[in-house]
């Protein structure tokens, strides 16, 4: 019985990165689709959108670091960073853009394409941490 038990643990070693890479494109979504991304700032009209295009930067992200080889602290740190930097970019891309009276284009681009940013690296975190195989 334990001989089974410990089988059909390993009977199918690709699924969890194939579970680790599918969490990492629902993140995104569903972070836009339970409306968490318009109650920190995105705007409603895109938020949709900029999670479709940051699910699949993500997983290309997260597929290219894991291709890379990198240790898996090295790879979350990148993905972390890219969170926090493009949310910061987005914050104050927000504030220029509103404070201008929807004026300033460019401060509009920070906006929008910081979503991005931040919903890409969100899907690379996760898809990261999750993915089994990976050196510590």
């Amino acid at each position: 019985m334990t001989e089974r038990v410990k089988n059909s643990t390993t009977a199918l070693p690709w699924l969890r990165g194939v579970l680790a890479l599918v969490a990492t494109v629902a993140v995104p979504l569903l972070l836009a689709y339970s409306g968490l991304t318009i109650r920190l700032g995105s705007h409603p009209r895109w938020t949709m959108s900029t999670a479709l295009i940051g699910a699949t930067v993500g997983l290309l992200v997260a597929l290219g670091l894991l291709a890379a080889r990198l240790r898996r602290a090295i790879s979350v740190l990148v993905a972390a960073l890219a969170v926090v930097l493009a949310g910061v970019a987005a914050h104050f891309g927000k504030e220029v853009f509103v404070a201008s009276y929807a004026e300033n284009g460019l401060a509009g681009h920070f906006w929008y394409f910081g979503w991005i940013g931040a919903l890409a690296g969100a899907a690379a975190l996760v898809g990261l941490s999750l993915y089994p195989g990976q050196r510590n």
